[in-house]
């Protein structure tokens, strides 16, 4: 996942998106979001998005000397609420393309959440020349049933999809080639 979100940020540097919406984004780790994009270009500015507290603090404490990065609480069930915040309007603008990360956060909405009602919602949200960049547990293998069991008596959710339902989160957008495809598969660098 890291190394798809990568080469995700570095695709929509290169095609002139110099801001960023990270929701899920977990704990910062190496190659994140913004070291990405601000080592292409030192203004891009990116909002990361979480609702674990640890995640929050963590974030912040390492990005407060940064002022074109910030965190905010959000929860990505919620997109509304994260489309209205001071904090993300205040660093975004939405009349400008935005490069939107759902990076392993989307196949943790369980189905009575509205997943795609949620993509739908933040899509509706982005101009025109947006990119949108969502990683997804897959059924394609035949160990997924498994995993996706370990995953809800581990963490409560983890959800696999189809192929065909993880592609009909980009319902109304053009794909970028190799479309939808294992992480490994997308414009591998090596």
């Amino acid at each position: 996942n890291r190394q798809v979100l990568g080469r995700a940020v570095r695709y929509m540097s290169g095609k002139g998106i110099d801001q960023f919406l990270d929701l899920g984004s977990g704990l910062p780790t190496a190659q994140n979001t913004h070291e990405i994009a601000q080592a292409i270009n030192p203004a891009a500015r990116v909002v990361y998005g979480d609702n674990d507290p640890l995640v929050l603090a963590h974030g912040r404490a390492l990005l407060q000397e940064n002022p074109q990065t910030v965190v905010v609480t959000a929860d990505v069930r919620r997109p509304d609420t994260i489309l209205a915040s001071p904090m993300v309007a205040g660093l975004l603008d939405f009349t400008r393309p935005i490069g939107l990360i759902l990076n392993a956060v989307i196949h943790h909405v369980h189905d009575d959440e509205n997943p795609h009602g949620i993509v739908g919602t933040l899509k509706d949200a982005l101009p025109a020349g947006s990119y949108v960049q969502l990683t997804h547990f897959s059924d394609a293998v035949p160990e997924s049933a498994a995993l996706e069991r370990v995953l809800m008596q581990a963490v409560g959710s983890g959800r696999m999809r189809s192929r065909e339902e993880i592609t009909s989160f980009f319902d109304g957008l053009e794909l970028v080639g190799p479309g939808v495809v294992f992480a490994l598969e997308w414009r591998p660098e090596a």
